[in-house]
C-alpha cells in the first residue's frame, strides 16, 4: 500500500505527486507495475528530464520512480549544506514512505554518486545498482577535484549567464557533435525540460558542491550490490570531476561485483541521445536479476 500523498503545487506535471519524507516534501512521479527502478537523476537535474522514449520500455516491464531532488522541480529546498549522502536519504526514504521493496537503483553523473550511498547505507533496499556515467570522488592524488565550484564553471556562467551557460553545456556534454547537429531537437528537448523545472542560480550551485565534495573512493569494496556500470564510450571531456570514462575504469577495479556495458558512440548523455539502447541494456541486467 502506497503512502497518503498529494498533489504537487508549483511546476508540478499532471502524474506529479508530493510526500513528506524527513520533515521534507518530495515531488515525485510513481509509474508502471513490476519490481521497482527508481532514477536518481544529476546535478540540479529535475525528474522531468529522463526522456520518455527510454523510459516507456522501462514501464513496460517495471514499476518506475522518478523524484525531483531538493531545490529543483517541485521540491522546495532546504537551508543547510547539501551533499550527496543528503540526497541519498531523501531517496530511501521516499522508498520507504511509498512501502516500495528493494528496488533496482539507477543512478546518472552525481545521481550515480547518490546511488553509492544508498547502496553503502541501506545495501538492504537495493536490489541491484546500476551507475551510469559517474565516479567516486578523487582517486588519483595528481588529478585533485576542486571541493566547492570548479573555476572554469564558475567563470563561464558569470561570462555568459545561467542560462546560455546550461544550453550550452547540455548541447556540448550530454551530445557527441554530430548528434547534435544532426538532431538539434532532442537536444532541445533536454534543454526546454531542464529549464522549465529548473532550480533557481543558488541551489543549482549548492548541486554543484555536493557533487564536488562527493567521496567514496576508499569505500567502493563495502558496496556488495550486483552493479552495472555504464558509459558512453565518447564520454571523454574533463569536467568538474574528471573524465567519466576512466572513473568507470575505476569503478569496475574496485567494485566486488561489478559488470561494464559500454555504450558505443553516445556521449554523457546515453539516455537522452541513444534511449532505445541504453533501455535495452537496462532491461537486460533487470531481466537476469
Amino acid at each position: 500500500m502506497y503512502a497518503k500523498h498529494q498533489t504537487a503545487s508549483r511546476i508540478a506535471r499532471p502524474s506529479q505527486m508530493k510526500i513528506e519524507v524527513g520533515g521534507h516534501p518530495i515531488a515525485y512521479e510513481l509509474r508502471g507495475e513490476g519490481a521497482p527502478v527508481v532514477l536518481v537523476a544529476g546535478t540540479g537535474y529535475p525528474g522531468a528530464t529522463w526522456p520518455p522514449a527510454f523510459l516507456r520500455p522501462l514501464l513496460a516491464r517495471h514499476a518506475v520512480l522518478t523524484f525531483d531532488h531538493r531545490g529543483t522541480g517541485a521540491t522546495p529546498p532546504s537551508a543547510g549544506r547539501y551533499s550527496t549522502r543528503l540526497f541519498a536519504r531523501d531517496a530511501m526514504a521516499l522508498m520507504d514512505a511509498l512501502g516500495l521493496p528493494a528496488a533496482h537503483v539507477l543512478g546518472h553523473s552525481m545521481g550515480g554518486r547518490v546511488a553509492q550511498w544508498m547502496a553503502l547505507d541501506r545495501p538492504d533496499r537495493i536490489r541491484t545498482l546500476v551507475l551510469a556515467a559517474t565516479g567516486p570522488g578523487q582517486f588519483r592524488d595528481d588529478r585533485p577535484i576542486t571541493r566547492g565550484i570548479p573555476v572554469q564553471a564558475a567563470r563561464e556562467m558569470i561570462e555568459k549567464g545561467y542560462e546560455r551557460y546550461m544550453r550550452e553545456h547540455i548541447r556540448e556534454t550530454f551530445f557527441t557533435k554530430e548528434f547534435a547537429e544532426a538532431h538539434p531537437e532532442r537536444v532541445r528537448w533536454l534543454v526546454e525540460a531542464f529549464w522549465t523545472n529548473r532550480p533557481d542560480l543558488e541551489n543549482y550551485l549548492r548541486h554543484v558542491v555536493a557533487r564536488q565534495e562527493h567521496q567514496t573512493a576508499e569505500r567502493l569494496g563495502d558496496i556488495k550490490s550486483p552493479t552495472l556500470v555504464m558509459i558512453g564510450d565518447r564520454d571523454t571531456l574533463a569536467m568538474g570531476t574528471g573524465a567519466h570514462v576512466e572513473q568507470s575504469e575505476f569503478l569496475m577495479r574496485h567494485l566486488p561485483n561489478g559488470t561494464m556495458r559500454v555504450v558505443e558512440g553516445a556521449s554523457h548523455g546515453m539516455f537522452w541521445q541513444l534511449p532505445e539502447r541504453s533501455a535495452e541494456i537496462l532491461l537486460d541486467w533487470t531481466g537476469a536479476r
